[in-house]
């Protein structure tokens, strides 16, 4: 966090050692030390936010979004299917502009060419050929425009993709009918969405992925739905002035309208992505109705004094939020398995383990090329994204970006009580890491001893920090040296934060924005769309 502090080796009162003053990687798709610790935080997020919720007297839903795939689909493909594209990153966007620019004026210089050859030939030709000469010259460059007119196809094509490309997940929340139209020529019942009769809120969103051997990739997404509520204000200052419970035909038309959406996006996208719409399964939760979305109510414990007992639950006892946010301890199951139990088999396989003995299916080639193509895929993606504005109104702290699950492992250590340790300097802890010694320095310091014989851990370490010549680095700590160094790097590491928070405010705002924008962008669209269908309709 701080070179000119270091790192803090310290031993906690438990007697575990634990190293403090350190950036971690913040890799929730594929850190599995770093991973746990976000995703417990975030469940904890998403409890309070689903009981304040309840208590208010709004009405929650867990609702799982799946696709149907095969062994043949990319995961990149899928991910791109239900969740969106990725936005490209600001070197291809300049690069794709920059092809297209160059298509373009090839295109223009081709043309040029055709219409200079097209007159040449007419000034050559004979009186009473002439129009043969041209139609013969505009023939001959006919071919040479199409190429380059195509080339310029593909570029634009290219430049479109650059842009991030809405999912199924995108469609659930826009359009008219869930949104309505707010224009003022619209109808009283035009003006009011699916989202306002029933009094949407929010959602918290978390996107869960599994390898199997027979069908390999299964994405999908469970988000937790709050409805039930009506807003006032803008952006930030949006704010819950009214809670009631939504009509049984208002969620009925809600769920029928977000199975059509999800499935007929899924359909446009990759017709064999679309989910059945009927469930052969004897005695299956999800009533006939297929297992492309899934609707089940969370309900509150009654009379219930205790803050814990209003946690809502699934009907297999799980908790909503760990549903949501805790993918790092789930076991898939049957012949899948999720990505980091695939990270783990790695790990036996690639140390000795022989594939009969180690957790989970695959060789080690096949559970290399699926993580390669699972990283490629999931980079750059969010894993849990709560509605913008959201956290403000159910007076929920913090943001979810990487950033904040960065802002979050800072604090992982900070209530610990220590019962001593070392400071190392920036060139030592450089030094012992270099040499993959950073484990065995950690390890030196476990114990109870640091403030009974704080010299024997400190000469502990010293050893470790010996091998790579950097004895000189270590410097003995007392508990509370420990806790003041340790509240001096976070307090340096607050004010960067607070800064960083307020570009993140801006950035968040800008977004808002586009967002806006977008959305009028597709209801022009849709109006135009209306409007064509009318008029043939009236020829």
């Amino acid at each position: 966090m701080d070179p000119a502090t270091g790192a803090l080796l310290a031993q906690t009162a438990e007697g575990h050692s634990v190293v403090l003053g350190l950036m971690r990687c913040a890799r929730i798709w594929f850190c599995p030390v770093c991973s746990a610790t976000i995703r417990h935080k975030r469940a904890e997020e998403i409890t309070r936010a689903v009981v304040e919720w309840l208590q208010r007297g709004g009405t929650a839903y867990l609702v799982t979004l799946t696709a149907r795939h095969d062994y043949r689909d990319e995961l990149a493909d899928l991910m791109d299917a239900i969740q969106g594209s990725r936005a490209a990153t600001p070197a291809e966007i300049t690069k794709a502009r920059t092809v297209e620019a160059e298509a373009k004026a090839k295109l223009a210089e081709t043309e040029a060419a055709a219409r200079s050859a097209a007159d040449a030939a007419r000034i050559a030709a004979p009186k009473g050929q002439k129009r043969a000469a041209i139609a013969a010259a505009r023939a001959e460059s006919a071919g040479g425009i199409a190429e380059v007119a195509a080339e310029l196809a593909a570029a634009r094509e290219v430049l479109g993709r650059t842009r991030r490309q809405a999912g199924a997940y995108q469609r659930l929340i826009t359009g008219g009918t869930w949104a309505g139209d707010k224009r003022e020529k619209a109808s009283d019942a035009a003006a009011e969405g699916i989202r306002d009769r029933i009094g949407y809120i929010g959602m918290i969103r978390a996107t869960e992925v599994t390898v199997g051997t027979v069908n390999l990739w299964h994405p999908h997404i469970h988000a937790i739905v709050l409805v039930g509520g009506r807003t006032e204000g803008e952006r930030a200052a949006k704010h819950v002035v009214e809670v009631f419970e939504p009509g049984d035909a208002q969620l009925q038309e809600w769920e029928e309208h977000w199975r059509a959406v999800w499935t007929g996006h899924l359909e446009r996208t990759n017709p064999k992505y679309r989910p059945s719409d009927e469930c052969s399964i004897p005695d299956c939760k999800c009533d006939g109705k297929g297992h492309g979305v899934d609707f089940k109510r969370l309900e509150t414990a009654s009379a219930a004094d205790e803050l814990s007992k209003y946690i809502a639950k699934t009907q297999d006892g799980k908790s909503p939020a760990q549903e949501l946010a805790r993918g790092d301890y789930k076991t898939a199951g049957g012949d899948n398995m999720t990505p980091f139990e695939m990270l783990f088999r790695i790990g036996d396989l690639t140390g000795g383990v022989a594939e009969d003995d180690a957790p989970g299916h695959g060789t080690l080639p096949w559970c290399l090329a699926r993580w390669h193509e699972y990283e490629r895929a999931m980079s750059g993606r969010r894993a849990i994204e709560w509605t913008r504005y959201l956290r403000t109104m159910l007076g929920i702290t913090g943001g979810d970006t990487e950033d904040d699950d960065a802002d979050l492992l800072a604090d992982a250590d900070a209530a610990a009580e220590f019962r001593g340790g070392v400071a190392v300097t920036d060139r030592g802890w450089a030094a012992v890491t270099k040499l993959g010694l950073d484990l065995a320095a950690t390890e030196a310091a476990e114990g109870t001893d640091a403030n009974t014989d704080p010299a024997a851990l400190t000469t502990r370490v010293r050893d470790v920090f010996g091998m790579a010549g950097a004895a000189a680095e270590v410097r003995q700590l007392g508990p509370q040296e420990v806790a003041d160094a340790y509240a001096a790097i976070l307090e340096s590491n607050a004010e960067r934060r607070q800064e960083a928070a307020a570009r993140r405010l801006r950035e968040e705002e800008n977004a808002a924005e586009e967002y806006d924008a977008d959305e009028a962008a597709e209801r022009a669209i849709q109006t135009i769309a209306r409007r064509r269908v009318a008029a043939r309709n009236a020829t």
